[in-house]
């Protein structure tokens, strides 16, 4: 039914008279005693507030929400046939109506739709001395709600759409929400340098941005919202003294505070980073975060709890780590009351929203039916995710039989709210509610994980290194069912990824992880989402970066793999504790090997009951079912990187955080003993290598070449990287100690320096010139000046009466210039000869005046 029809059919309920038809239909259980009292917005097509409470089911039973439903079916099911009042007549009608329901207030009148053009709301805040300014009303009026915030001469805007789904409400089984962010070059005076010049789809940092943003907004929704919600967020201009994403986390808030989509906010986020002197700073410059040993993005709640985390950080101790959270945490608190004196400006009314579920009336028959056989499928830990999800389906399958033989599953009848009768949605959001509700009581009350383990247990390790032949390092990583194969590709220096940012302009990625899940992971046919594998590849890219050698040290790109090859929860970190074993069976000098643990929070209740259970290392199954996903990435020393996926409505206590940073250190130092013994104490031939030699500077262009054609050469001959320094060392990379060695004695033969003083070689006559001859030596390929003088030990009038290109001749090293460049001579050489000649004839004839 669309808005228009709903607005009209609602306008000839009242017309038709509000008494008679309101009481009716309450005492048929369609609408309870709030909703007869309650006034509708003219536009509203869903009759059930976001305000109201679940009923029909206690909650500790069965934490279902209210599904109540009122469409042109229940009058076909009655037989009565309305008639609806011409366009013309609605408002007219709808006014009459509401003023005739006795206690009933006036309509509060949208101070936007009341607000001249080109005007605005404006609330103002002082945060660490910049003042915020929050509008609304002024751009992008159409929207549900949009708010423009601007620090210094950095604005960012932000808008909140929702509509109604494809599908029913009862259909819809998860929130439908995301986020849009954009940055456009226009915002720092740009033009892209596209052949088009204009931006094109969402850039990698856009779209990690964007999911970051709606990670903290989005456990402020109600649990089902069955609405398609979006927030699109646009960078305006930018000065670089203001972050833009933390901007545009409160832009989206006051946005969908001052709309009228239900929202539990306001939220605000802030970026706290840690010198090197251990100095924390709140909103650091581009500069200050590049150079910072921590950097943390929190968003939080009024009341301090935490929605949204990312950090990443050169293995920092918790201590330090807990210590900026708070301070984040604290800093957030400045944003959020201009939100709310915004939102109340507006006098702007959350729309009537009716939430997802399954019908009161029905779910209890589902629940009677389905508890007893999800729970003994919850305490069998023999089972395997793949065993237990058919012993799940068939238990589902066993309770529809069971509805069908007994008469309740009559899908023509399941649409009219307090009949009892169970429809196919009815059956997914009953059967889903149970299985959460099961599996966190046995959590809660009993201490009991589907898979045997204790609430702090990690599942069964098993690492390898070497895993695949050629490539340059590979590791396989398995944590219980989860399965992670990692590889490694070093390349050149020129072969980094190339980025570009708004403040940052353009830079280079050295590291860049490509992490992937197929869908045969999780036993599926369908493709996964790209934006999902781009955020898993980022956090894997910001554990590992700080245990990487800097450029000076190691001077090469690197490409990490991480395919997923089954799952059963935490895959990403799966992807980081791998990717540190790859690395390392590459021969990339790491200074710590990282490990990465998952912390899940399940509570009495999944509407918001105490918080009693951390559970270390989750299943897929209590990932998915539970209250928060918290990853933590880092070393022995400390932590490389921090995320945070809330879904518990309202965000997460600083307390939970606080044990739950804790948990992970345990955890984290189990994996790193588990993984260093999986390395070999002494690599093997065939095992990757790095080194460097060290060569007179002056000799460095004859190891390039014309052209960088020695450098070429060697690399495709030789599969090696080779980097050339300024100070005359030249790095090597190689993938087995025989390419490192062949590597190190072709530089050697290119400088000359394993030409030794004295020894004789055979060499090639390349070319003639007046003061002598060039001659490539063999076998190192080296070439040297034959001086006209080095020719013979007679006088030599034209180098051409002597020597011819292409002859081959017979040298010696004589030593070396003050330059460093290899003297030769034949002069020498014939000498040499001449004397052994001599030997071998007094030898053979007695020696000398034999016939005296």
């Amino acid at each position: 039914m669309s808005r228009a029809a709903g607005g009209r059919r609602f306008a000839a309920l009242l017309a038709r008279g509000w008494p008679a038809h309101v009481e009716r239909e309450a005492a048929a259980g369609w609408l309870s005693a709030g909703e007869r009292g309650r006034a509708f917005h003219p536009a509203a097509v869903l009759l059930h507030p976001f305000s109201s409470t679940a009923g029909g089911v206690p909650a500790d039973q069965l934490p279902l929400p209210e599904a109540k439903l009122k469409d042109d079916v229940e009058d076909a099911i009655r037989g009565e046939a309305e008639e609806l009042p011409a366009i013309g007549q609605e408002e007219a009608a709808l006014a009459t109506a509401a003023a005739a329901i006795p206690g009933q207030q006036p309509m509060a009148t949208d101070a936007i739709a009341a607000l001249p053009m080109g005007q605005a709301l404006r609330q103002e805040a002082l945060v660490q001395g910049h003042t915020w300014a929050f509008e609304t009303g002024k751009l992008a009026r159409l929207a549900n709600g949009s708010c423009l915030v601007q620090c210094g001469n950095t604005t960012v805007l932000a808008a909140a759409t929702c509509q109604l789904p494809p599908w029913s409400r009862r259909e819809a089984q998860s929130l439908q929400f995301e986020v849009d962010y954009r940055e456009k070059l226009y915002a720092v005076g740009r033009i892209p340098g596209t052949y088009n010049k204009r931006e094109g789809t969402a850039k990698e940092h856009e779209v990690l941005a964007g999911r970051r943003i709606g990670r903290a907004l989005r456990p402020l929704f109600p649990k089902g919202f069955a609405l398609d919600a979006a927030v699109f967020a646009s960078v305006l201009s930018a000065d670089g003294g203001c972050d833009p994403e933390v901007m545009a986390v409160s832009s989206a808030s006051a946005a969908l505070l001052c709309s009228d989509m239900p929202w539990a906010g306001p939220v605000a986020a802030a970026r706290v980073a840690m010198l090197h002197d251990g100095q924390l700073v709140v909103g650091p410059s581009v500069e200050q975060q590049e150079a910072a040993v921590l950097d943390l993005l929190v968003a939080a709640t009024a009341d301090g709890r935490v929605t949204m985390l990312e950090a990443d950080g050169e293995q920092v101790p918790e201590t330090q780590f807990l210590n900026a959270l708070h301070l984040a945490v604290s800093t957030t608190q400045q944003l959020i009351k201009p939100q709310m004196q915004l939102a109340e400006q507006t006098r702007r009314q959350t729309r009537p929203t009716q939430l997802s579920g399954a019908d009161p009336a029905a779910a209890p028959k589902v629940a009677e039916l389905a508890t007893p056989l999800v729970e003994a499928i919850l305490r069998d830990d023999k089972l395997t995710k793949s065993t237990r999800t058919i012993a799940l389906q068939q238990a589902k399958d066993s309770v529809l039989a069971r509805l069908k033989a007994n008469g309740s599953f009559r899908t023509e009848f399941a649409r009219v709210p307090g009949s009892g009768c169970v429809s196919p949605a009815d059956l997914e959001h009953a059967f889903t509610a149970v299985l959460s509700s099961a599996l966190r009581r046995l959590a809660v009350e009993e201490g009991w994980r589907c898979d045997g383990r204790g609430a702090i247990d990690v599942r069964p390790v098993h690492c390898e290194v070497d895993s695949v032949p050629v490539v340059h390092g590979s590791a396989l990583f398995s944590r219980g069912e989860t399965q992670s194969l990692c590889t490694v590709t070093v390349g050149r220096r020129q072969e980094q990824q190339k980025m570009e940012s708004l403040l940052g302009g353009e830079g280079v990625k050295r590291l860049f992880v490509n992490y992937s899940f197929p869908p045969f992971a999780v036993g599926e046919t369908s493709t996964s989402g790209m934006r999902r594998e781009m955020g898993h590849s980022d956090l894997a890219e910001r554990a590992l970066l700080p245990v990487i050698p800097d450029m000076q040290a190691f001077p090469f790109s690197l490409r990490l793999n991480a395919e997923t090859l089954a799952s059963a929860g935490s895959s990403s970190m799966a992807a980081v504790c791998g990717g540190a074993l790859a690395l390392a069976d590459a021969g990339v000098p790491l200074k710590a090997l990282v490990a990465g643990v998952t912390v899940g929070l399940l509570t009495e209740s999944s509407w918001g009951g105490e918080l009693r259970l951390l559970s270390s290392v989750a299943l897929g199954m209590e990932d998915q079912l539970g209250d928060m996903d918290l990853k933590v990435a880092g070393t022995s020393q400390g932590i490389t990187a921090c995320q945070l996926d809330v879904k518990l409505q309202g965000g997460v206590p600083l307390e939970i955080l606080n044990e739950a940073i804790g948990l992970a250190a345990r955890g984290r130092a189990k994996l790193l003993g588990i993984m260093e013994k999986a390395l070999p104490e002494k690599r093997g031939a065939s095992a990757p290598m790095f080194g460097s030699v060290k060569v007179p500077e002056a000799m460095m262009g004859r190891v390039i070449g014309s052209g960088g054609a020695n450098l070429k050469d060697m690399e495709e001959r030789l599969d090696v990287r080779v980097d050339v320094g300024d100070d005359g060392v030249i790095n090597v990379f190689a993938p087995s100690q025989n390419g490192y060695q062949a590597a190190e004695a072709r530089i050697l033969d290119l400088t000359g320096e394993s030409v030794k003083e004295g020894a004789v070689y055979r060499g090639t006559v390349t070319r003639l010139m007046d003061f002598g001859a060039m001659v490539e030596l063999e076998p190192s390929g080296l070439r040297a000046l034959l001086h006209i003088s080095e020719v013979s030990a007679q006088r030599v009038r034209s180098i051409d009466d002597v020597l011819q290109i292409g002859q081959q001749v017979e040298v010696m090293c004589v030593g070396r210039d003050p330059k460093g460049q290899v003297k030769l001579s034949r002069k020498a050489v014939l000498a040499h000869n001449a004397q052994q000649q001599a030997a071998k004839s007094v030898a053979g004839g007695g020696g000398f005046d034999n016939d005296k």
